[in-house]
């Protein structure tokens, strides 16, 4: 029989700041990956980690994060790379100027530090190598950006230096319950018997959940994510477009990392090299081109390094679930984070500790309820993408 005291699907970045801040309670903690860690959603993200353009209810979980950001480093003793340059939201034309000044006035009420630039030249103050193609736009100063891959290796080095065990290509595949309990995980290898059980698994979560009758109703969609070869300076902020159709930003090595598009993914999830690949096509390529160009009209002369596609727990108001199941004592989740979840990590990692340790929890967590699907508690209006953080 294997015994740990907390068993935690998904070595993205949730899963590690969990594992984390869990391993300074002295629990027994193992993080179990599918693939490698970073090999979905943490490792293709932009990386963002911004306060604006979220929904107000995870604007506590983004101010917290971002205090937590400015001194990761001496935290987990490692380099994150993060950067406060600020984020800048685009608008091209009258409908998307509109939405911008409605997220300003919006932003500007849940405490925001965030302003409207109103035309060209204020833009250009910031971000000169933007196009004149934009009109107006929204600037959030103390917004940023970090590498994910040195923020994933941070936190995990930071876990495994305080005893955390982490088990790569290993999938779980279903919860046992035994009087609204957990009783054991079961994996491709083995039975596991935790105390708790932390489902931070992103797109896979419904995969583990269906075993004890429950779903998380998210679709699935793919994106199309660009990495540039190396170039000139052009770009401190993170970018994106009003309709989040577009976002970008320039990596500390110079190249650009660019995603675009919002499609239904019915594909496969391939290997190379050992590693998870989804395929994007040649028209959404083309269109992330095209629009990063006029954005930025100097990327016309940059080679392309890589492309991918990346995908997206997107939940129907694109919150979060971050909540232990009431009936089914030890299983927390911690997924559905909508292709915005990097930037919030050190508060949820925070977070999901505290629900195992049984504390009250750091900021408040109602919006993120597990059952607010069932009693069908969310609007019937979708919220936007956010593809940047």
């Amino acid at each position: 029989m294997i015994s740990v005291d907390v068993v935690i699907v998904g070595a993205g970045i949730i899963g590690c700041s969990t594992a984390f801040e869990l391993s300074k309670s002295g629990l027994k903690i193992e993080v179990i990956e599918k693939h490698q860690p970073g090999a979905m959603g943490s490792g293709w993200t932009l990386a963002g980690v911004r306060q604006s353009g979220r929904h107000y209810a995870e604007i506590p979980l983004a101010k917290y994060s971002v205090d937590k950001w400015s001194c990761l480093n001496e935290i987990l003793d490692h380099r994150t790379n993060y950067k406060q340059e600020g984020n800048l939201r685009l608008a091209r034309n009258t409908a998307e100027d509109k939405i911008i000044q409605n997220l300003v006035k919006e932003q500007k009420k849940n405490g925001l530090e965030i302003e409207y630039l109103k035309n060209t030249k204020e833009i250009s103050e910031i971000c000169p190598s933007i196009s004149e193609n934009v009109i107006s736009a929204s600037y959030c100063p103390t917004d940023g950006h970090a590498d994910p891959i040195d923020t994933l290796r941070a936190y995990k080095e930071a876990a495994q230096k305080n005893g955390v065990i982490f088990t790569n290509n290993e999938e779980v595949l279903e919860i046992s319950e035994k009087g609204n309990k957990i009783e054991y995980v079961r994996t491709s290898k083995r039975k596991i018997f935790p105390k708790f059980c932390v489902l931070a698994n992103g797109i896979f979560c419904n995969n583990v959940l269906k075993s004890i009758g429950k779903i998380i109703p998210i679709e699935i969609p793919i994106v199309t994510v660009i990495q540039t070869e190396k170039t000139n300076p052009l770009l401190k902020p993170v970018i994106g477009i009003a309709n989040a159709s577009l976002a970008m930003r320039q990596e500390n090595n110079g190249c650009f990392r660019i995603s675009s598009g919002f499609q239904t993914w019915k594909g496969k999830i391939k290997t190379k090299n050992d590693m998870p690949y989804v395929e994007t096509n040649l028209e959404e390529i083309k269109n992330t081109i095209t629009q990063s160009i006029e954005i930025i009209p100097q990327l016309k002369k940059s080679s392309i390094k890589s492309f991918w596609g990346g995908l997206i727990d997107l939940t129907p108001d694109a919150l979060p679930v971050i909540d232990s199941l009431s009936d089914c004592e030890g299983l927390i989740v911690a997924s559905g984070f909508s292709g915005h979840g990097f930037g919030i990590a050190p508060a949820v990692g925070g977070i999901v500790s505290d629900l195992v340790l049984n504390k009250k929890t750091r900021l408040p967590i109602d919006p993120f309820s597990f059952h607010r699907f069932q009693n069908h508690l969310i609007s019937k209006e979708k919220s936007n993408l956010t593809l940047h953080g």
